[in-house]
């Protein structure tokens, strides 16, 4: 008597493996996507302090110029246009009484990637609102996912 496992095992074996993974994978991306969108949303909120505590030292925010301000970011290069992490290019903008800071998701080598952009407009009266704007690509499933399903306001 022969030992072994006959083509059409090993073929139903492939099949449940491969129909596995194809639910799995989107699924997998999404939730690094979104551990991805966390360092952006943690450095926005440091920026916007940060900008905070300027326009109350000087009265006005402090525009592009991010070196001005009185932090110090880990893991970013800073410069006057803006500053860049392994995932993000954050610049920001400051027009009268608001103060928007935009983290848009760049792929390894530094490009702009056609998905999603995270902003956050901050008010001189110290309110802010967090926004996830979608560039195309599954930008729109990854703003969903980002902002726990309200991404259609765009607001969260």
């Amino acid at each position: 008597m022969k030992k072994g496992f006959t083509l059409i095992e090993l073929l139903v074996v492939v099949l449940i493996i491969g129909i596995l993974s194809a639910i799995a994978l989107p699924q997998y991306t999404t939730a690094v996507e979104k551990a991805r969108s966390a360092e952006a949303v943690t450095l926005m909120a440091n920026l916007r302090y940060a900008a905070e505590r300027y326009r109350l030292q000087t009265g006005s925010f402090p525009g592009a110029d991010m070196t001005v301000l009185d932090i110090e970011l880990p893991g970013v290069t800073s410069a006057a246009s803006g500053a860049k992490t392994k995932n993000f290019t954050i610049t920001a903008t400051g027009t009268g009484d608001t103060y928007t800071i935009t983290a848009t998701r760049v792929n390894s080598s530094g490009t702009s990637m056609n998905t999603y952009a995270l902003r956050t407009v901050v008010s001189s009266d110290g309110s802010a609102k967090r926004y996830c704007d979608t560039k195309g690509g599954d930008g729109a499933t990854l703003c969903n996912a980002i902002t726990a399903g309200h991404a259609s306001d765009g607001q969260w």
